[in-house]
């Protein structure tokens, strides 16, 4: 069985966000897959079968820690990645299933990798924070919060609580106590600390330790806020930034549309191809 390194959100290899795709992973169990992505340490794996349509792809998407019912960079990272091996040379369209969301990826060759851009569908909006809730979130990550703009839970697919901090705030944030339960009493699954002057975010795993580099399932939800903020405006497209802080400086392109649909794009650079040596049943 093979698989692939790309690199996310990276207008170079050895940048962005990493990932490994599986292209076809027909055999292997969900243990498996979990197992696989423990292995690789990616922050994410993402694992593809073929459905009946030629561009119809079923997905799961793993951490080390858990299956997630949806993700950003592992959508585009693989259709980058159907695209060189079954796209050609023209513009190409995948549909991926995941468990609880289907997702459209348009995809074009772009130099020497791809650029893919998701239709992650219209954002859903939670819960606004009072003073009080949204001091305890940034006091945990040893930030201070930028009180112009209010922290609100917002999700296309995965909740994000979206938590404006300063400049400084950003700059000096460490997850410094567990938030979970918290986040589960809000409706959300993960924070993401924001410079709103800057269009720049943070965000991390559960127990706060591993820092991801560039998000895309957090990048439509800040894109939906924003717009409902007054900040930018409908079928204007932008940019955020991530990754800074772990030296992966990261691009990730959003545009809002006028029906409300969030698009979330960037590009994509294939970096390594490997096969994983038999007996994979021992996996479980």
């Amino acid at each position: 069985m093979e698989y692939w390194q790309v690199d996310v959100f990276a207008e170079r290899v050895l940048a962005g966000n990493g990932l490994a795709v599986f292209p076809d992973c027909r055999g292997l169990s969900p243990a498996a897959m979990q197992e696989l992505t423990r292995e690789l340490r990616q922050f994410e794996s993402i694992f593809l079968a073929p459905l009946d349509a030629h561009n119809a792809f079923s997905a799961r998407v793993f951490t080390v820690e858990e299956e997630l019912p949806f993700a950003g960079h592992p959508i585009l990272g693989a259709a980058a990645l159907l695209h060189q091996l079954h796209g050609g040379k023209s513009d190409a369209e995948w549909l991926l299933q995941l468990p609880e969301k289907q997702v459209r990826i348009a995809t074009r060759r772009n130099g020497k990798g791809f650029y893919a851009e998701m239709d992650q569908g219209p954002a859903q909006f939670g819960q606004v924070l009072d003073d009080t809730a949204a001091d305890s979130f940034a006091a945990a990550f040893g930030s201070e919060r930028d009180r112009r703009y209010p922290a609100q839970v917002v999700s296309t697919g995965l909740p994000y609580l979206l938590l404006p901090v300063t400049a400084a705030g950003l700059a000096t944030a460490k997850q410094r106590e567990s938030v979970d339960d918290a986040l589960a009493g809000i409706g959300a699954a993960f924070v993401f600390l924001m410079d709103v002057d800057a269009r720049e975010g943070r965000t991390w795993d559960p127990l706060g330790v591993v820092e991801d580099i560039a998000t895309g399932s957090a990048a439509g939800p800040v894109a939906a806020w924003r717009v409902a903020q007054g900040l930018e405006r409908p079928d204007q497209p932008f940019a955020l930034a991530q990754g800074r802080f772990l030296g992966r400086p990261s691009r990730l392109d959003v545009c809002v549309t006028a029906a409300g649909n969030v698009l979330v794009g960037g590009e994509v650079q294939l970096l390594a191809h490997a096969r994983l040596l038999p007996p994979l049943a021992e996996l479980g």
